[in-house]
């Protein structure tokens, strides 16, 4: 009796331990996402509808991985159809997908309940790559990143960009204006060429990334403008201290007169550098403008170049707001072009313009990349008028 005891209870601990076996093996750890859940095994997702197919993808592109297993359980749709939508959703539409994906390939196999699609992938960029963009808003976190391309005197730059929809043209735009913010580098007016590219194309979440060809090696580019910024520096520095500001800090009539009795006369084939313009060579429009920037940026003076339907000006701030500052405004005054006191100035030697005086004269620019120059207080005065 007690021997058939002892093996009934043999036998029920091999039964339970049995059970115990099998559901051992069916145990899984999971981790829920949104759409898609990780299992215990990073390498291994679940996921139950279209989205959460697309998501469990972007999560093995997003962490840089070269291969993985997605479970679609209680899978109602196209599996194929939708598998491949997924990846052209991943790889064309989602900016670090486009951005870094070579290609992407899978397999799908039926298993009982679920299907088991296993995922490789193929990256045209490095995860450092990846993992150093920067992510910047709007259009004046592009801006900022182009800044940063130009006055670091690089020769690429790529980054993330929220709340954008520009184009490549726009891109190239913002470019060309962070180029000619920057007055003292003057290689970075003469670029050979440049490349901009967008990913994807369309959107308002691109990665941007710009490369910038030179003629030259990077390093001999930086090595000459950096020469030049010292020169630049000291002839400026020299030129304000010999004409000291009669207020607390320069204003922009006194650094236009500085720029006009330094330069040797407004020639269209003059010299296009600041430096030569300050140091009485005959200069361009170009040259004048440059010249005039880099003192007012020397000074604390805000400024920014607009280019326009007729070439390149400035915007300058004044105690009164914006104004444009057009190159006519500093051709170097010869004697008997001053005007008696009792005239009005004629138009081309005027120097500071709003926006409305400026439409009058016929002159376009961007007007949406640039400040306002309203005469805020010809506006109020009208503004009381109507009031009173």
């Amino acid at each position: 009796m007690k021997k058939r005891i002892l093996a009934l209870c043999l036998c029920l601990a091999l039964a339970l331990s049995g059970c115990g076996a099998m559901l051992d093996r069916g145990h899984e750890t999971i981790t829920t996402h949104v759409d898609y859940a990780v299992t215990e095994d990073e390498s291994v997702l679940r996921a139950e509808s279209y989205q959460g197919l697309v998501n469990a993808i972007l999560y093995f592109v997003n962490g840089h991985r070269t291969g993985g297993t997605i479970r679609l359980y209680n899978y109602t749709g196209d599996v194929e159809a939708d598998l491949a939508n997924a990846r052209d959703e991943v790889m064309y539409e989602d900016p670090l997908g486009a951005f870094s994906v070579r290609f992407l390939t899978y397999e799908t196999t039926r298993v009982l309940t679920y299907y088991e699609v296993e995922l490789r992938v193929a990256y045209s960029r490095t995860a450092q790559e990846v993992n150093g963009l920067r992510e910047v808003t709007g259009l004046a976190g592009v801006r900022q990143e182009l800044s940063r391309l130009v006055t670091g005197q690089e020769s690429s730059a790529a980054f993330l960009a929220s709340y954008f929809s520009g184009d490549r043209e726009l891109v190239e735009q913002l470019l060309e204006l962070a180029c000619l913010s920057a007055p003292a580098l003057f290689r970075h007016h003469d670029i050979n060429s440049k490349t901009i590219s967008l990913y994807p194309e369309a959107g308002t979440r691109r990665v941007i990334e710009v490369k910038l060809d030179w003629s030259r090696s990077a390093a001999a580019v930086a090595q000459e403008e950096k020469d030049y910024v010292q020169q630049l520096e000291n002839a400026a520095a020299a030129l304000l201290e010999a004409n000291p500001s009669a207020e607390e800090g320069y204003t922009v009539e006194e650094l236009a007169g500085i720029v006009r009795a330094s330069a040797g006369g407004a020639d269209e084939r003059g010299t296009p550098l600041a430096l030569d313009a300050l140091s009485g060579e005959p200069a361009s429009d170009f040259g004048l403008l440059m010249a005039m920037e880099y003192l007012c940026q020397q000074c604390g003076v805000e400024v920014e170049p607009v280019n326009g339907s007729a070439g390149l000006w400035l915007i300058v701030a004044t105690p009164e707001g914006y104004r444009h500052l057009l190159p006519q405004g500093l051709y170097p005054v010869e004697e008997g072009d001053e005007p008696e006191e009792e005239q009005e100035p004629a138009p081309q030697s005027k120097l500071l313009y709003t926006d409305q005086e400026l439409i009058e004269l016929g002159y376009e620019w961007p007007a949406a990349l640039h400040p306002v120059c309203e005469d805020y207080a010809a506006a109020q005065a009208y503004t009381g008028q109507e009031t009173g």
